[in-house]
């Protein structure tokens, strides 16, 4: 455990608002080990762990969410939130909750001085699902504007040593956000879009990376999957870099312990278009209506990802641009 003392950085503070105080809590601080499996270069055939066998992280990440869960630190419980799978054949996940609200803005605190090179975790009060926590990378006491390989290396830490097969991580790029977060939470079941079929367009051998896109889904998808995670988060680093300079909106879906990455691809839209989120464009949807959740149909949500998608012709210059970046780290 170690105790938050107030960040004196007057440069740091006033890019924000004036923080919430945190002075004297006592709150985890959770080291990664030194052996890595992004500094073997390969996580070779990790697997999800028995019960017994918990990870560290995992168990700090859980108890400390459901502690505050039982304080009453969340605006709703979201464990007792009804949730279906919605008939057709893309199986769209959908959750009534009426607490829920998606104009609910994250409030980082940001009174605490957070390690260089270091990862934020902290609870969201308005969670989508269980365990669901915001994570925010931290280099020499900035907040990260752009997202980097030294980002996603975090977070893809995160995901290897959690090694719950439950667990999955979200990114929401947006060209008018100011700051960097990710997401997290805990799936009973896995997103729709992880079950559907995929054409591979780019493979760096057996062993190495491949690029596919996802066939026969709403939204455009692609997805990468690599034992080396090391090469994958540099070649995404380099692709979500272009797609920025871009201005192309975009989202990383997280799954299978870091081996696997989806990237939904938007529309460019107005400032005051409603963008989706990582895991609405996975085929998870929460509504707040009881009529909404019981006439919820795969018609209507399929127009709903349709009609945000980039379209085809700037789909397949992505597919290029993807190939061309990922042809430089190919061994």
């Amino acid at each position: 455990m170690v105790t938050v003392e107030q960040l004196q950085d007057d440069n740091f503070c006033s890019q924000c608002p004036p923080p919430l105080s945190l002075q004297g809590i006592r709150i985890p601080l959770y080291l990664f080990g030194s052996n890595s499996v992004l500094d073997n270069g390969s996580v070779g055939g990790i697997s999800c762990l028995i019960e017994e066998e918990q990870s560290v992280l995992d168990s700090i990440l859980l108890a400390q969410w459901e502690d505050r869960m039982w304080k009453g630190l969340f605006r709703y419980d979201v464990t007792t939130s009804e949730i279906k799978v919605i008939g057709g054949r893309r199986k769209f996940i959908a959750q009534f909750n009426e607490g829920w609200s998606r104009d609910f803005k994250p409030e980082l605190v940001l009174s605490a001085a957070v390690p260089d090179c270091g990862l934020l975790i902290t609870i969201n009060s308005s969670p989508v699902e269980y365990g669901h926590v915001f994570l925010v990378p931290h280099s020499s006491n900035i907040l990260h504007q752009f997202l980097d390989a030294r980002s996603l290396e975090l977070v893809l830490r995160v995901a290897v040593e959690v090694n719950n097969c439950s667990f999955r991580l979200f990114y929401d790029y947006s060209p008018s956000a100011s700051h960097i977060y990710f997401q997290a939470c805990y799936l009973q079941i896995p997103l729709p879009v992880e079950f559907m079929p995929l054409d591979t367009f780019f493979g760096d051998g057996q062993e190495g990376m491949h690029i596919s896109s996802v066939t026969d889904y709403p939204i455009k998808t692609l997805v990468f999957e690599s034992n080396h995670l090391n090469m994958m988060m540099e070649v995404l680093a380099e692709i979500c870099s272009c797609l920025q300079e871009k201005l192309i909106p975009y989202n990383l879906l997280i799954s299978d312990h870091g081996k696997r990455i989806f990237l939904f691809f938007q529309l460019q839209t107005s400032k005051n278009s409603c963008t989706l989120s990582a895991w609405e464009c996975g085929g998870y949807f929460v509504v707040k209506s009881r009529s909404e959740f019981d006439q919820a149909t795969e018609q209507a949500l399929l127009k709903q990802l349709t009609t945000v998608s980039l379209d085809d012709e700037g789909f397949q210059g992505v597919k290029r641009l993807c190939c061309t970046i990922a042809s430089k780290f190919a061994s």
